[in-house]
């Protein structure tokens, strides 16, 4: 019987990958070309557009939390106006990384 696996797939590691291939390879009992069908084939990648700016945002936004903390704990900041400010967009951010994440879960 022919098999209908006709097409390859190359690609290159470094010698620690290949070693770090194998040995998943042999931990899993399959064969090298089973094991790379089932990785390649029945794991979903997903792409979250845009994360990178959200995590850069939520430390950006952690950074001036921790600044204004700061000023309320030595009696700088007496108004608590920036950090109700703070929160609100703290809150947005968060928002938007649930929604990140929904996407990834489905």
């Amino acid at each position: 019987m022919k098999s209908d696996k006709v097409k390859r797939l190359n690609c290159r590691v470094s010698e620690d990958e290949y070693k770090r291939f194998e040995k998943k390879v042999e931990k899993s009992k399959l064969t090298k070309s089973e094991f790379m069908r089932k990785a390649i084939l029945e794991k979903e990648i997903i792409v979250i557009d845009d994360i990178k700016e959200l995590v850069l945002e939520m430390k950006a936004i952690g950074i001036n939390l921790n600044q204004l903390t700061r000023k309320v704990n030595s009696g700088e900041i007496e108004n608590i106006k920036e950090l109700q400010e703070m929160k609100i967009e703290l809150d947005y951010v968060w928002r938007e990384v649930l929604q990140a994440l929904k996407k990834v879960n489905g």
